[in-house]
């Protein structure tokens, strides 16, 4: 019921439309307190079954900085938090990195990086945790361990793989990104020392 299938080598998998009204009813309104999204998530499996697990609330989070270990890292938040805020692990950082740094691989592997899209848009990331689930933060909302195609339908139904970056590439490149974006070495140590 929640397998993806392949369309060909390096073709995103599609989930299957036979959930949409689970994802739809994982997709909680703008504005929900993150407070009782745990709360609605087990609910939902009163009407939709599904494996949705919650794993943690982190504060200050997204799923990017989830996925690439970003959570909590004072260089990443000193430059997230000043420049008037403009230069964050976010949309324009993930696809900056998709188009330029990683590596997109045929075949899920723990470990690597499921990357969600929508009509081709990206919009979510998790890691793959074990054959056909994913952990990753929804939002600003908890962390969840989930099948691949368990997520809220806002994160559409395209899957991809990509390699994860060896573990100090992710802020190597935040800092890269930044740079593009007009960071200074002066900014930097700037921001640093705030």
């Amino acid at each position: 019921m929640f397998v993806t299938t392949p369309l060909s080598a390096k073709m995103p998998f599609h989930c299957d439309p036979d959930n949409k009204a689970l994802r739809e009813a994982l997709d909680a309104p703008d504005g929900f307190p993150v407070s009782g999204h745990r709360q609605r998530t087990d609910a939902v499996r009163k009407v939709y079954p599904h494996t949705v697990v919650f794993r943690e609330l982190i504060d200050e989070s997204t799923c990017v900085l989830c996925a690439f270990g970003l959570v909590g890292n004072r260089t990443y938040r000193a430059i997230a938090l000043n420049f008037n805020r403009k230069i964050f692990a976010g949309k324009a950082f993930m696809e900056w990195l998709i188009k330029e740094h990683l590596v997109e691989i045929e075949e899920p592997k723990k470990g690597c990086l499921a990357l969600y899209f929508d009509k081709g848009i990206w919009q979510h990331v998790g890691m793959v945790s074990a054959p056909g689930r994913v952990i990753s933060q929804w939002g600003t909302f908890p962390v969840y361990e989930h099948n691949v195609c368990e997520v809220p339908a806002r994160y559409g139904d395209e899957v991809r793989y990509f390699e994860m970056p060896d573990r100090r590439d992710p802020l190597r490149l935040f800092l890269e990104f930044a740079r593009t974006r007009g960071l200074s070495e002066a900014d930097l140590a700037r921001a640093l020392k705030a």
